[in-house]
């Protein structure tokens, strides 16, 4: 009987060390474990107060007033921009203006979150402000989000005009009554707002401005990018325009001007349906798409 079990315990012992043996050369055979990728953080670009990546356009000042409206890009966004390389894409907020300052200014979002914005990205957007039919204003999609151009379709009082939004896609049309003091009349070329056929290396596209400063302006160009321009590669464009059914003139397509006929033009809606010459297509464009 003690045989029997000192034979058991044997075979026990070696099936356990054989185990052992196998899981041992399992282990030494498996792949060894990868160490994890490292992934290249971007350093932060830290600006001075007033400094923006845009050549000219730092440490300016603004006409905002504490309690005013402004039109200016989020917290975030600010340091995005300066870390973008080129072109970056940025849309405007209606903001309240804390207060101004020589370089930099603070502003107060929906939330009551105040933060510091370069005045180069401040629009002010005085009080007071009355538009006529016909006219384009810069404002913020009052139903929506975000800055925008409205055409005056109905003055009304003048405080309180019915716009219909510009740059925006057939399908989109959209319209608004804006409330007082949400709104500036873009009332000269180089305003904010203002149009602008904007020319460079790569060609030709429409933009609007932003800011101005002496002979360099920043634009809000295709997709809503911001572009750095000298005043001499830049071709304004009126929101009255000197044209009629049947002109040739230079319109809009997509990201580049491009030669077309006038078919017709809707003056209350500040619309104008124009045909490329090549390739063929008629298309509807806003006014300031299309110039002489």
């Amino acid at each position: 009987m003690r045989a029997s079990i000192s034979a058991i315990l044997i075979v026990a012992f070696l099936t356990a060390c054989g185990g052992a043996a196998n899981n041992s050369s399992t282990a030494n055979n498996a792949a060894p474990a990868k160490a994890p990728e490292k992934t290249e953080s971007k350093p932060a670009v830290t600006l001075k107060p007033g400094e923006v990546p845009f050549e000219g356009m730092s440490n300016l000042a603004t006409t905002a007033k504490a309690g005013e409206v402004v039109l200016t890009v989020d917290e975030k966004k600010i340091a995005e921009i300066a870390a973008e390389p080129k072109d970056p894409t940025a849309i405007f907020q209606n903001r309240v203006m804390v207060t101004p300052g020589e370089f930099e200014s603070e502003v107060e979002d929906s939330f009551k979150t105040k933060y510091k914005v370069p005045n180069a990205y401040i629009i002010p957007v005085p009080k007071g402000q009355k538009a006529k039919n016909g006219d384009v204003v810069l404002t913020w999609w009052q139903s929506g989000g975000g800055m925008m151009r409205g055409y005056v379709t109905d003055a009304g009082n003048g405080t309180e005009p019915t716009v219909r939004y510009l740059g925006m896609s057939p399908r989109e049309d959209k319209s608004d009554k804006l409330k007082p003091d949400s709104f500036v009349v873009v009332n000269s070329e180089w305003a904010p707002g203002a149009a602008v056929m904007s020319k460079d290396a790569n060609g030709t596209e429409f933009a609007y401005v932003l800011r101005v400063n002496g002979d360099k302006v920043l634009l809000s160009g295709f997709a809503r990018k911001l572009r750095l321009r000298n005043k001499a590669d830049l071709t304004p464009i009126s929101y009255k325009p000197a044209f009629k059914a049947g002109d040739e003139v230079k319109a809009s397509f997509m990201s580049s001007f491009d030669p077309a006929t006038v078919v017709s033009i809707d003056a209350a809606a500040g619309k104008v349906k124009v045909k490329r010459i090549r390739p063929e297509e008629e298309k509807d464009l806003d006014f300031g798409e299309v110039m002489k």
